[in-house]
């Protein structure tokens, strides 16, 4: 395997990672929160190459990220006090685990075997610049090996998943450095699964009350399993 190439996010080097996404490929991206592994997530190949270069359990989902709400809306059911949260904190580092649409086409992997799919709609515009060109959504967990420290950086990227990941786009530092927070919206009342970016009172400044999961709430989200926060 050979070592990733890191590409200056300039404009012609995020259409190039565009072609290489909707061709199969990998391509480690930043966003607010941290790098993510970026995979056209209606492709069942370039998901399953996600799992097995973060050598991630099948059994956990993949968050997809895309440009807007609209296109959130094409993916999953976001009505009510869930479309208020987008509209309140998208674009932003919050999560939303909603009822899979029969019309989405995205990946049976991303959702690992679940009837909810889990999107995102970063901030950082090298993450929107790159959505916008590729123009499908893309499966991007954190560009890692799992059970390790989340990338913050295109080195880390790099340190983590050499030979992996067939390019990284270089933006800097993230901002926020740790992962997007994560709801659960397909149940009442909505359930915190995962803490991250965008706290709790803030969410429920929009939305409340939001439970926690307890200890028999399948696994639904990135971020659920133990070691997640280790």
């Amino acid at each position: 395997m050979t070592a990733p190439e890191i590409w200056p996010a300039n404009r012609d080097n995020i259409r190039k990672a565009a072609e290489l996404l909707r061709a199969g490929g990998l391509v480690a991206f930043p966003t607010e929160t941290v790098y993510g592994l970026g995979a056209d997530a209606a492709n069942d190949d370039a998901v399953a190459r996600v799992f097995a270069a973060k050598r991630r359990p099948e059994f956990n989902p993949l968050i997809v990220h895309v440009a807007s709400i609209v296109a959130a809306r094409r993916l999953i059911d976001v009505e009510g006090r869930a479309a208020a949260l987008a509209e309140k904190f998208w674009p932003g580092p919050l999560t939303l685990v909603g009822q899979r649409l029969p019309s989405s086409g995205l990946s049976l992997l991303v959702s690992a075997g679940l009837d909810t799919a889990a999107v995102r709609v970063p901030a950082h515009p090298i993450a929107q610049a790159l959505l916008s060109e590729a123009g499908v959504p893309i499966a991007a967990p954190s560009a890692n090996m799992s059970g390790t420290v989340s990338p913050t950086t295109a080195k880390h990227v790099v340190r983590s998943l050499d030979g992996l990941v067939d390019a990284v786009l270089d933006g800097g530092a993230c901002a926020v450095g740790i992962e997007s927070t994560v709801i659960d919206i397909s149940a009442t009342p909505f359930t915190l699964l995962r803490p991250g970016g965008l706290s709790r009172e803030e969410i429920e400044t929009v939305a409340r009350p939001i439970a926690l999961p307890d200890d028999a709430t399948a696994v639904r989200a990135p971020g659920m399993l133990s070691r997640h926060y280790a």
